[in-house]
């Protein structure tokens, strides 16, 4: 039998039915209990009567189940991982409860109001301790998991807080004064206090990022309440001095404990931070460009012939393992219900020694050539502890090769130098090697960031969430296969070192045009994607080091501390590039001030508002510059010159990364080369060097030159040349004529017949007369979610007719899962299905869809 579409009106005005009241609401996305609470009972079958509420507002989940003799701690971290896998979401508590207890009978079925009487009554008897709970789960920070029936997990709050550099800086003293906080900024930037203006923009003088949170620490562990975001937004010294006395002295921290509350203990599972969740949900292989791990291999090759000596297996080892003992992180292990735990014993194997001393030519490049092939790609098994490796390979004539594998959910840049210097001076010195004490790590920094941080993150969420709307995807480049279909995540490497002279050069104009040398290369990165985009308008990938050190002891710990900013890049408009780059700098000012929302929390909410699966911002651009050379020269004296690299990032499509190297500047991109179609990324990467170039000849008040090679060029034009007639009808009326002129000419030849024009405008102008009956009309927009069949011809012909637009969908998608595209406008459905109107507007689609898992980029969102 055929099924004949039908087709609904939709009520412009929003009703929520009945969702609000099973509706958790978390970071500005509702989720539906019911689905979380069937999603635990599928997955754990010893689980009875399960509640999922919100104790408070914003707060966290909280899960509630049933249970019979079932283990309290696996089975709550089943719970756990049922709904991270499900729904992308770990629960911040899980309460084991006997049988019974939640009225046996469980939620009423049908009525929303005995619903909510129900879960209004499990949490009463939640807050008043009436429930008896046999086991209590805790996942926040610093929280401890208890098995008492009542009583909360203690919270932990501990001193900290600036931003961190790769150094301790001088302290400041409590009294700071506007000549003294001249002085430092001086100091910082090589320049005599006397020739700063301190009214002038401090970028003219080479101020940047790094250098400000190194002024922020500074200041603020001398007793300041200043912050990153307040002195990036505008960076003049008479503004800083107003800042200052406004908010008046903090009190003095620095010590090496928690200041207030129960110390945390930091051998129990804490939470993820947004960018590690996104990096572990991304390294999954149901993720599309997934099944990698955010991972960065490095070389080292050592010998006479580049000054330094041979390498002791017994003596690295031995420093392998002190530096494993100092590192928390680098024991972690990363558990399936979306926390990490420190491991009181590390996972690593030992050293691995490939012995190739006697080996021909031939045989070493073989063996070499496959161990980085294996390790620049690898997946380290992150669920065991595996985060961190090295092995040895020993070479003919004394030569040696250092292999290093860095998982990024453990480790930013800033970590990465602090691991292979620690590592440096263990190998030298032993164990009693002289290193800055660690009196606690990651676990206890977190806990007091998400206590410091709360009411600026609701005010930077509120911002965000205003700008959602307008806010664009990635670029369009060119692309030779979909991601989804990308098999096996492989990266690629592109390569250029920027020597001393050129650096100094661009240096230089950076700071007569007031600019950052940073978001000079960020520029002209978005100048190069938008030659090859699509779309002209996009968002970039910024990542922002935001390790806050007002205790000198966080400087020393190794974790990733990173943060997202996303960019809007808008080319549609023709402009110098020192219009541009003003423009792309005032854009990260603005966002910097409002980064407590972190920007993985933003591009999941943007993905949210997407009816596709594309990841918000695919391209990432990340500058370590002013940290110093990535690797150290006491380094390289000790293991070996700095070789061959690759990073890898889950999601991602293009990461640019920029490291200062010997005095210039290593530029980087790593692509996945098999999204591209062939010399596309190396004419793209080399349209960015011949930038470069045209910017060091200081031509910065014209519009960029043209990037594109003269071949693609040409293509474009001849594709472009679309001159011709312009009909002056609709293309349908062509058709309506005919059925008119020629009733019984055959329009459609199907399996088992034939349709006529008569019979197909017969059965269109019948659609089109149900339309208007129920009010669509020219300007709404209708879906057709029939299977290709005459059926679907006729439903589109019939929309066309009363002048809407159709839209298009496959019949397996819910009626409400398409009205995203339709900006707010009226819809209606045909559909094999519908027999009566639907009924609903996009905002009510928007808020009751079902969630799907899964991360946005973000990472897209690599930080280092």
């Amino acid at each position: 039998m055929r099924s004949r579409g039908t087709v609904s009106r939709v009520s412009y005005r929003y009703h929520e039915v009945n969702f609000s009241d099973y509706a958790i609401e978390l970071h500005g996305v509702q989720y539906d209990a019911r689905e979380i609470e069937a999603s635990v009972r599928e997955c754990v079958a010893a689980a009875g009567n399960v509640c999922a509420i919100q104790p408070e507002y914003g707060g966290e989940l909280t899960l509630i189940l049933e249970t019979a003799g079932a283990s309290g701690p696996e089975l709550a971290r089943r719970v756990m991982g049922a709904v991270v896998d499900r729904h992308g979401l770990a629960p911040g508590t899980v309460c084991l409860v006997p049988g019974g207890e939640l009225d046996g009978s469980g939620p009423p079925a049908d009525t929303s109001d005995g619903a909510v009487s129900w879960r209004h009554e499990v949490l009463r008897r939640l807050r008043a301790g009436e429930l008896t709970v046999a086991y209590r789960h805790e996942a926040r920070p610093g929280g401890r998991s208890a098995s008492s029936s009542t009583g909360d997990s203690p919270s932990a709050v501990v001193a900290g807080g600036g931003p961190g550099s790769d150094a301790s800086p001088t302290q400041a003293g409590p009294g700071l004064t506007a000549e003294a906080m001249r002085t430092d900024v001086a100091r910082l930037l090589g320049v005599e206090p006397a020739d700063i203006d301190p009214d002038v923009d401090l970028v003219e003088f080479g101020l940047d990022s790094l250098r400000t949170m190194q002024l922020v620490n500074q200041w603020r562990r001398g007793g300041t309440e200043l912050t990153f975001a307040e002195l990036v937004e505008r960076p003049v010294l008479n503004r800083w001095w107003e800042l200052l006395a406004a908010a008046g002295p903090a009190a003095e921290s620095g010590s090496a404990e928690p200041a207030d509350g129960d110390p945390v203990d930091e051998t129990e599972p804490f939470p993820l931070t947004p960018v590690q969740h996104a990096y572990w949900i991304g390294r999954r292989d149901d993720q599309v460009l997934g099944g990698v791990g955010c991972h960065f291999y490095v070389e080292f090759d050592g010998g006479a012939a580049v000054g330094t000596g041979p390498v002791d297996p017994d003596r690295l080892a031995e420093a392998v393992r002190a530096l494993l003992r100092r590192h928390g992180l680098l024991r972690a292990r990363f558990l399936d219900d979306g926390t990490q735990q420190i491991q009181r014993e590390p996972a690593w194997l030992g050293l691995l020694v490939h012995d190739l001393r006697t080996a021909g030519a031939a045989e070493v490049d073989a063996a070499l050539a496959a161990e980085r092939d294996q390790l620049a790609h690898r997946r380290l098994a992150v669920e065991l502890g595996e985060v961190f490796d090295l092995r040895l390979s020993l070479l003919p004539g004394g030569r040696h090769r250092l292999h290093l594998n860095f998982d990024l959910l453990v480790a930013d840049v800033l970590s990465i130098q602090i691991i292979l210097a620690d590592l440096t001076r263990l190998y030298r010195a032993g164990p009693q090697a002289d290193l800055p004490p660690l009196p606690y790590g990651f676990p206890t920094y977190l806990a007091h960031q998400e206590s410091r941080r709360r009411p600026a993150r609701e005010r930077d969420r509120e911002y965000w969430r205003k700008r959602l709307p307008d806010l664009p995807d990635g670029p369009q480049l060119p692309l030779a296969v979909e991601p989804a279909l990308v098999e096996t995540t492989r990266f690629q490497r592109r390569d250029h070192l920027l020597d001393p002279a050129a650096r100094g050069r661009l240096e230089q104009l950076a700071r007569q045009h007031g600019v950052t040398l940073p978001m000079v290369l960020a520029t002209a990165y978005a100048e190069v994607l938008g030659a090859w985009s699509a779309e002209q308008r996009f968002l970039l990938n910024l990542p922002l080091f935001d390790r806050e050190v007002v205790d000198p002891h966080v400087a020393w710990i190794v974790a990733d501390f990173t943060n997202l900013l996303p960019i809007e890049v808008d080319l549609r408009e023709s402009s110098s590039f020192r219009q541009r780059v003003r423009g792309l700098q005032e854009q990260l000012r603005a966002g910097i001030g409002h980064s407590s929302y972190t920007g993985v929390e933003v591009l999941r909410d943007l993905a949210r508002t997407r009816t596709d699966d594309r990841i918000p911002a695919p391209v990432v651009f990340t500058s370590a510059i002013g940290m110093g050379d990535l690797v150290g020269e006491d380094v390289q004296r000790t293991f070996g010159r700095l070789g061959w690299m690759l990073s890898q990032t889950p999601q991602a499509w293009l990461d640019h990364q920029v490291t200062e190297r010997d005095g210039g500047l290593y530029l980087v991109w790593d692509a996945v080369a098999e999204l591209f179609p062939p010399g596309v990324l190396d004419d793209m990467f080399a349209g960015y060097l011949r930038l470069l170039d045209w910017l060091a000849r200081d031509e910065w008040d014209g519009p960029v030159p043209a990037l594109l090679p003269a071949a693609q060029s040409a293509v474009r034009d001849t594709a472009n040349a679309t001159d011709g007639r312009v009909p002056d009808r609709p293309l349908h009326v062509d058709f309506f004529d005919r059925a008119t002129t020629d009733p019984g000419r055959a329009a459609l030849i199907a399996a088992d017949h034939v349709v006529s024009y008569g019979e197909l405008a017969d059965r269109a102008l019948r659609i089109a007369a149900a339309l208007r009956d129920r009010g669509i009309g020219r300007g709404d927009v209708v879906g057709v979610t029939l299977p290709k069949s005459p059926e679907q011809i006729a439903a589109v012909f019939g929309v066309l007719a009363v002048g809407a637009a159709y839209l298009p969908a496959g019949p397996e998608q819910p009626p409400a899962a398409g009205p995203g595209c339709c900006g707010g406008r009226r819809y209606g459905w045909c559909s094999p299905t519908a027999t009566s109107p639907v009924g609903r507007t996009r905002s009510s689609w928007c808020r009751s869809r079902r969630r799907r898992p899964g991360n946005p980029s973000p990472a897209a969102s690599r930080c280092r």
